[in-house]
């Protein structure tokens, strides 16, 4: 049985996608970049093979894992560099994560050729090369529908070709985002770091690549914390001359130079609302 970890994005959802298409005996579990290694830790015992992709353990979890179950690793971040030297791992920074598992897939003889355009879509997306006219719904489908129903539809229906039903729903949210973008520029709350750069931080909850996209260009900024309160996640975005994973990487968290992200629990915040509330002490 085969135990597949990989990021509860759509890059994550696509080597899902991938790996169910040509495996039929896989769990497939999607976390957050700081959940991996408990996770990893508290259940690979339960199988004989671990794929993980788009996402990375540490190095000691990597080796109490080595001679114990089969490992595939497919990542892109730069903060798994290190752990290009095992011969079970692939990396390769200028690859989606989805991409790297493709090629993986057709280097073993899978049939995988019928998801091609969907990989190449997801790959726009995910580098941010936005040079694919479909990558930007592609990914508003993918909010709109979830983790599961997303990789349901494409195990279904390889194509990209959207849908009547999906092109009405598409058409709705993109009247809906342009409304979500527009009202974003009166709650964004700008600041300068201390090394003199100037960065927003705002609230919100989806489309956290165009929403930082938007605000790092209308508002001039350098960087970007965007924070979905009710998932927990802080995600950042930059522009291209200004790093942001060094952040998420001191907050445990990873990702890319331009889009990173982490987890928090919020208690600071909350309890301080709290107290200001009057309920607690």
């Amino acid at each position: 049985m085969i135990i597949h970890v990989t990021h509860n994005d759509m890059d994550g959802a696509g080597c899902s996608i991938l790996l169910k298409s040509v495996y039929k005996n896989i769990d497939t579990f999607y976390l957050n970049y700081d959940e991996v290694d408990d996770f990893i830790l508290n259940n690979f015992v339960h199988y004989d093979r671990i794929i993980i992709t788009d996402v990375s353990p540490g190095e000691e979890l990597l080796k109490h894992l080595i001679n114990r179950l089969e490992i595939t690793l497919i990542d892109h971040h730069i903060s798994s560099e290190n752990l290009k030297s095992y011969d079970f791992t692939i990396h390769e920074t200028g690859k989606s994560a989805t991409k790297l598992t493709y090629e993986w897939l057709l280097s073993e003889n899978k049939n995988v050729k019928k998801f091609h355009d969907l990989v190449e879509c997801i790959n726009d997306y995910d580098l941010w090369l936005l040079q694919n006219k479909k990558s930007l719904k592609m990914n508003m489908l993918f909010t709109l529908f979830g983790i599961d129903r997303f990789v349901k539809r494409f195990l279904c229906n390889p194509s990209t070709v959207f849908a009547k039903e999906e092109k009405l729903l598409l058409e709705l949210e993109e009247e809906s985002q342009n409304k979500y973008f527009e009202n974003s520029e009166k709650h964004i709350q700008v600041f300068t770091d201390k090394w003199g750069r100037t960065f927003g931080c705002i609230f919100a909850e989806k489309y956290n690549s165009e929403l930082g996209n938007y605000l790092l260009q209308k508002m001039q900024l350098q960087y970007i914390f965007i924070i979905n309160a009710q998932k927990r996640k802080v995600s950042l975005r930059s522009i291209p001359t200004v790093s942001v994973n060094d952040i998420a990487e001191a907050n445990s968290g990873g990702g890319h130079k331009n889009a990173a992200g982490f987890s928090t629990d919020y208690d600071f915040g909350m309890k301080d609302f709290l107290k200001k509330s009057g309920v607690l002490k």
